[in-house]
């Protein structure tokens, strides 16, 4: 039998419900938080949605302190801002409500708030000592599954850096897929395609186990099913649920696996040297990332076809790998992420500044099972302009 390891980090609640943001108030008198620090962005302060929160807040006694100017990636810079906001106002607890960048910015500062010193001091793994301020964290869309994760990602020094710790896990999770019914179009596919990659990448990374996989699988599959109607029609509510769920499970098996693998790493590269949003990142990059990490991985490959509805029977397992593969491109290209990076103003003479910025992400990038080489993540790159 193969040995293996496996730690289950998670909030100390979930809620996945319809409906469940009325309830915020009610889940932070349970932390005896009385005034809470809301982390957002713009975008989410413009739809009225906090308002809404606010008011129904004061039943149960609590107010909030709003900080809505984090960034689309964002730099740590914003965590300290947001915790000045913090101190300024007495708050006693921490509220995240938006996507992932809020989200990882409320996982932050409530870290600070326990542990002082800066975000970059923490960076790495198992490095925070001291369990962060009542925290609550809420999605506004289906993608990252950061409101469950143990990670949080910010720009430090103009590269991606993580803290990864479970002691900046939310103590609940409320995942409301109501709140995702304004998420437009671009933004629906882009994150989904996010959340399908930490499942397919969690599935063929080195720190894969059997309880892993099951979820990996089942996040495939919802995903392959759902995603074209999300994004087809962003009111109907069936898609946007098992969307939610879909995105939630993933921060699990992201946990599971202590992040991503070579994708991500990829992404991360074109993220911070283009400043191009790390959902769309990752779309754009698997359609030429899987069909060589895939090689490692023939096996597996077929159960991630059987699970996207790929017919692989007869086929030898390269060929069930190149089936695979256009079904991955197809639904990146149906939900209109298979876009050339030419677009985003990337030319030849930037790849080899992208391949020196991949391999700073020495922590996704090792926990693939296929060990790219400079050469052929240059190669990738190339192909994807």
């Amino acid at each position: 039998m193969q040995e293996m390891k496996i730690v289950f980090k998670s909030p100390t609640q979930l809620v996945i419900e319809n409906g469940v943001s009325a309830k915020l108030g009610m889940y932070l008198k349970k932390l005896n938080v009385t005034k809470a620090l809301l982390v957002t962005d713009s975008v989410i302060l413009g739809l009225g949605v906090i308002e809404k929160m606010e008011e129904e807040a004061k039943a149960y006694g609590v107010s909030f302190a709003v900080y809505s100017d984090v960034l689309p990636e964002p730099p740590e810079e914003n965590v300290t801002a947001a915790l000045q906001v913090y101190k300024d106002n007495g708050c006693d607890g921490v509220v995240g409500i938006g996507g992932g960048s809020a989200i990882d910015v409320a996982k932050a500062a409530a870290m600070l708030v326990t542990n002082g010193g800066s975000y970059a001091d923490y960076t790495g793994i198992d490095k925070v000592p001291n369990r962060c301020d009542p925290l609550i964290l809420m999605p506004t869309n289906a993608g990252t599954g950061s409101e469950v994760s143990v990670f949080s990602i910010m720009l430090v020094n103009g590269s991606k850096a993580g803290v990864v710790d479970q002691n900046i896990s939310a103590n609940i999770a409320l995942v409301d897929p109501l709140l995702t019914l304004s998420c437009p179009r671009k933004v629906t596919a882009a994150v989904g395609l996010d959340a399908f990659c930490h499942h397919l990448e969690s599935f063929l990374s080195t720190n894969a186990s059997p309880f892993c996989d099951t979820i990996c699988l089942e996040g495939i599959r919802v995903i392959s099913k759902y995603l074209r109607k999300a994004v087809a029609d962003g009111k109907n509510q069936e898609a946007r649920y098992w969307m939610s769920y879909a995105s939630t499970i993933g921060g699990y098996v992201m946990n599971l696996t202590d992040g991503a693998a070579a994708n991500h790493g990829l992404a991360f590269a074109l993220g911070a040297k283009f400043h191009v949003g790390h959902g769309l990142s990752n779309a754009v990059l698997l359609p030429y990332t899987f069909p060589v990490v895939g090689l490692a991985e023939l096996e597996k490959v077929r159960r991630i076809g059987d699970a996207m509805g790929v017919n692989t029977e007869g086929l030898s397992d390269r060929e069930a790998l190149d089936a695979v593969a256009e079904a991955i491109t197809a639904l990146v290209s149906d939900v209109g992420c298979l876009i050339p990076l030419r677009e985003f103003g990337v030319t030849e003479a930037d790849l080899d500044d992208l391949v020196a910025e991949t391999d700073t992400q020495t922590r996704v990038m090792g926990h693939s099972t296929y060990q790219l080489t400079d050469p052929e993540i240059r190669e990738i790159f190339r192909k994807a302009l």
